[in-house]
């Protein structure tokens, strides 16, 4: 199944971040949250039709609070407006 995302939107593959540590120590949840961290999927397009500078395999960072989350083949995904994409990771 191929998801295109409509208008500036992207879609990202959250990278879950360790609940406990190697040494065996839980991370608390709001520890955990501070960084939102994933991987494109795909990508919409401006208003204007030109494309968004992000391309599927990308990891981003990212913030915001109207993030769509859903999923699908127990595969958790996220819609973020590209205005909420905070930094490209090399």
């Amino acid at each position: 199944m191929e998801i295109i995302p409509i208008g500036e939107r992207v879609l990202i593959r959250p990278i879950r971040r360790e609940e406990v540590t190697k040494s065996g120590i839980y991370i608390p949840e709001s520890a955990r949250e501070g960084r939102k961290e994933g991987s494109v999927v795909a990508v919409g397009e401006r208003d204007d039709g030109s494309s968004l500078p992000l391309s599927p395999g990308d990891r981003v960072l990212y913030g915001g609070y109207t993030s769509d989350t859903f999923e699908i083949d127990s595969e958790t995904y996220v819609f973020v407006p590209y205005k909420d994409i905070l930094a490209k990771i090399r």
